[in-house]
């Protein structure tokens, strides 16, 4: 069953033999990097890719939304009367008068820490309505020059 990759020998002899060496210099070289390890000796490292640049590391979506917006105390610049049975819709549980919370562009409230455990996640939308939190990453609207020639 598992030979059935390899050549008969009614087929050439020579790649049979190729075939055959190529299997066991494998095999060797995985028997002397175990025996390497189990001794502690370092073998010689494997070549590692070039990164394509070492520049600095790209922000966060997280760090991107700080950038972008600001969070609030939920009870004092929202008014309780008006939100007063609401609940963050990432961990479930009611705000308090107290609660940081941020409001994303749709108009949608969550507390600053769920919304970032959301955006660590890679997610760059909305829990509740997919709409797109970052203002970069919302798709273009055709302009009405382009078709005004229509």
């Amino acid at each position: 069953m598992g030979l059935s990759s390899l050549p008969t020998p009614s087929e050439s002899v020579l790649t049979l033999v190729l075939v055959n060496t190529a299997i066991t210099v494998s095999i060797l070289k995985e028997l002397l990097r175990s025996a390497l390890h189990l001794l502690r000796l370092r073998a010689t490292p494997r070549p590692q890719p070039a990164l394509a640049s070492p520049g600095p590391p790209e922000p966060s979506l997280a760090d991107r939304f700080r950038s972008q917006s600001s969070p609030m105390r939920f009870g004092s610049a929202l008014g309780l009367r008006r939100h007063a049975s609401a609940d963050c819709r990432v961990c479930l549980a009611r705000f308090d008068a107290e609660s940081v919370v941020n409001r994303l562009p749709c108009g949608h409230l969550f507390h600053a820490g769920c919304l970032e455990t959301w955006l660590d996640y890679r997610h760059t939308t909305c829990p509740l309505c997919r709409t797109h939190v970052l203002q970069e990453e919302r798709p273009a609207v055709p302009s009405s020059s382009f078709l005004s020639w229509l």
